[in-house]
């Protein structure tokens, strides 16, 4: 079965021996136009060094926007700051946006 919104995890990306390496802290599959009930948390020891990220996936079936902030907005065609500053993604894309602890991811539909 397809999944009709977005799928949102909340991990780090950490290198460890030359290999890029995410790790998962949570996840939520949200509806376009939503954004996560969830927030990043804040990474304590040995997570420190690691670079805190929503990794987002799109419906196989729609093209979509996604943007990351302390309350995003995904819907503004013209984004001059981080809650508004929006990433593309046509259908089954999948991506990293970086996140800071206390931050939300919000899809809409492109």
């Amino acid at each position: 079965m397809a999944i009709s919104g977005a799928h949102v995890q909340c991990g780090y990306v950490k290198d460890v021996r030359g290999a890029k390496l995410f790790f998962p802290l949570w996840s939520e599959t949200i509806s376009l136009g939503q954004s996560t009930t969830q927030v990043a948390p804040t990474l304590s020891a040995p997570e420190d060094a690691a670079s805190l990220v929503f990794r987002v996936r799109a419906p196989a079936n729609s093209e979509m926007f996604a943007v990351a902030g302390a309350s995003p907005d995904a819907n503004q065609a013209v984004g001059l700051a981080q809650n508004t500053a929006r990433s593309h993604f046509i259908a089954s894309d999948e991506k990293d946006i970086p996140a800071q602890a206390g931050w939300k991811c919000n899809v809409v539909s492109a």
